[in-house]
């Protein structure tokens, strides 16, 4: 896969993930992650201009910059304890959402962190071939269903082979309308019993 050229890293992250991360990572300037470690190490590499990761545990966090150090291609990253994030990030936007770090908050930070994810970004999810991760998922797709454009289930690697990622792309905010007022159709098109109805066809 063309994507993992050169690409160095230790994490739990299968090859397909990794090819994942960096197709997204290298499309992404901001990107804030929760779950430090492999993830890291990849979209470092990705050179955004903006990188922060979020995580429960400071030793992982240690673990993590000991082996940033070894590369040195790479973006500089930020660091924050999980109970500082919220205000930490509270204004700031992101064209990339990763979404990992322990099982038990992942569906919190991703239904708190949608609001900081740029129309046009992405909300990846990691593991969603195990049914608790999909299910994180789809509720928040389904909690801001009128601002998804696209939901790439275990999306497929450079290589064909699925990926144990979801990603959800936002779009700007489009509620539910009447079409049939909007587009301004007459009763009788869309729900006339007569059988004799002549078929409506549009005019521009």
């Amino acid at each position: 896969m063309k994507n993992l050229v050169g690409l160095k890293f230790i994490g739990d992250l299968s090859l397909e993930d990794a090819d994942i991360l960096v197709k997204y990572g290298k499309l992404s300037r901001s990107i804030l992650e929760f779950g430090v470690g492999g993830s890291t190490q990849i979209l470092s590499q990705c050179r955004p201009d903006k990188l922060i990761t979020v995580d429960t545990d400071s030793n992982w966090i240690d673990l993590t910059k000991s082996r940033l150090d070894q590369i040195q291609d790479r973006s500089e990253c930020v660091f924050y304890m999980y109970n500082e994030y919220p205000a930490m990030i509270a204004d700031q936007m992101f064209d990339m959402i990763f979404v990992d770090g322990i099982t038990h908050l992942r569906r919190d930070f991703a239904i708190n962190t949608w609001k900081n994810l740029s129309e046009g970004g992405v909300m990846v999810f990691h593991d969603t071939r195990r049914p608790g991760d999909f299910k994180n998922a789809a509720l928040v797709a389904q909690q801001y269903s009128n601002e998804v454009s696209l939901i790439e289930v275990n999306a497929a690697a450079e290589n064909g082979m699925s990926s144990n990622i979801t990603v959800i792309h936002k779009k700007a905010y489009q509620p539910y309308v009447n079409w049939n007022f909007v587009e301004g159709k007459p009763g009788w098109s869309y729900g006339s019993k007569n059988k004799d109805q002549p078929l409506w066809q549009f005019t521009p």
